[in-house]
């Protein structure tokens, strides 16, 4: 932390500051060194607790009773002028006069908005929608992916690899991107023709307040195009896979019930929404910025170069690179009841912003948090969430990066960064959205 450095509210939150500094760990080492709990009031956000401490976090995180995810589960900028609220709403409605279910969707929503999924839902919604697909995910199913998660990967490598000649590219958008979600599209039983559009919504729904992201980056009610084009795509998935049931999540998802029903309208899409996306966004964050955090750190890079082939220094490295990126920057929980926190009074309905990102390198947890450490050990970082929310495809993920490291660093011939990377300009799933690298990699040994 700088000497001049003067904290502002909209440090921790801003979308700007994400995109000019990454993470703002500046402010945030600011805060758990003198106000912890801090009422923030930044331009454009409804005022929130910003919660920065690693054990203050998990004291929320496991009373879901008394910490609830609706109505407000994520930190977004809107209007808090009730007359341009009221404006926006009308323009809303309008865009989608044309589709009479979102129409309905958006009429009964109020503050929910047009997505609910496992991210929005408290029990006993949450724990019987995360039954449903729990099974998925489960430790032995996760190991059967393994074979055709290293067919995968290594097709993407050798793509990377070109003729083994001296390359420069994107590392975010020319590889990053492509192992989590060719792998969930699969996973989904999604054509693989339509990846491409996949990814571009994804992108979309997670844009922030980034115009380069955006469907149109003039317009801060683009999302809402975005939103209408996921709800027909997985519509019509819905509706093909119960009439035609596969060996696919889709299926499951499509013909899933709980108490003898189909899921409502709105949740049904939002599971897809929320597999499709969370299932290869934050994945794509964690390999980009462990990519960058190598690179950055060549002794880190050697050591794990030179030990690729044990598989308890891979998976510490794994556990570092999640840690040091810490995809998921934020949620946002809603007391339901008065509480007491780290001395301050929180009152109900209070908000409180749980900024992992900050815990993760909270100085009462990690030695030296901001020295990039793949032999790390203990890491109890809290990038996967804890409590009830924890990430349903933390296996998963952890499995994906284990084996594109694995793959990747035996076939480095050389490689730096070819300039600066560029940050997403958005503070709820943050990292970069543009990593160049010159290299030369060499054929699979």
């Amino acid at each position: 932390m700088t000497e001049a450095y003067e904290f502002h509210d909209d440090d921790v939150i801003a979308p700007e500051i994400y995109g000019r500094l990454g993470h703002p760990h500046e402010a945030f080492a600011w805060l758990r060194k003198n106000d912890p709990l801090r009422r923030i009031e930044a331009e454009k956000f409804r005022p929130f607790w910003a919660v920065t401490k690693h054990a203050d976090i998990i004291e929320i995180e496991k009373n879901p009773e008394v910490f609830v995810s609706e109505p407000r589960p994520i930190l977004i900028p809107e209007q808090t002028q009730p007359e341009l609220r009221e404006e926006l709403l009308m323009e809303i409605f309008k865009r989608l006069q044309d589709r009479p279910k979102l129409l309905e969707v958006l009429a009964t929503a109020g503050e929910q908005g047009l997505i609910r999924s496992l991210v929005q839902m408290d029990p006993p919604d949450h724990t019987n929608y995360r039954a449903l697909v729990q099974p998925w995910f489960k430790p032995s199913n996760i190991k059967a992916l393994e074979d055709r998660l290293n067919v995968i990967t290594r097709s993407i490598i050798d793509d990377m690899m070109g003729d083994g000649s001296e390359r420069e590219l994107d590392f975010v958008q020319d590889v990053a991107v492509w192992p989590p979600l060719k792998l969930i599209v699969e996973l989904l039983g999604v054509p693989e023709e339509d990846e491409p559009l996949i990814l571009k919504l994804t992108n979309e729904l997670f844009a922030g307040e980034d115009p380069e992201m955006m469907r149109a980056g003039d317009d801060p009610l683009s999302g809402i195009d975005t939103v209408k084009s996921l709800y027909d795509y997985f519509t019509a998935l819905t509706e093909e896979r119960r009439a035609s049931p596969r060996e696919d999540l889709a299926s499951y998802i499509a013909n899933g019930r709980i108490d003898g029903e189909y899921l409502p309208y709105k949740e049904l899409i939002s599971y897809y929404i929320i597999v499709a996306t969370a299932g290869h966004e934050t994945t794509r964050t964690s390999i980009s910025g462990g990519m960058h955090a190598l690179l950055r750190n060549p002794d880190q890079l050697r050591k794990l170069k030179e030990n690729i082939d044990d598989e308890d220094t891979v998976k510490l490295a794994v556990e570092e690179m999640i840690r040091w990126t810490t995809a998921v920057n934020q949620f946002c929980r809603t007391a339901t009841r008065d509480y007491e926190l780290r001395g301050q009074k929180i009152r109900k309905g209070d908000n409180l912003g749980l900024f992992y990102a900050s815990a993760n390198f909270d100085e009462d947890v990690f030695d030296e948090p901001f020295r990039f450490d793949i032999s790390r050990k203990p890491n109890r970082h809290l990038a996967f969430g804890t409590g009830p929310h924890q990430c349903l495809g933390l296996l998963l993920a952890r499995l994906q990066m284990r084996i594109f490291f694995t793959q990747l660093i035996p076939r480095i011939e050389e490689m730096s960064l070819a300039g600066e990377g560029e940050y997403l300009k958005a503070s709820f799933v943050h990292g970069f959205k543009h990593l160049p690298v010159r290299f030369r990699l060499k054929p699979a040994g």
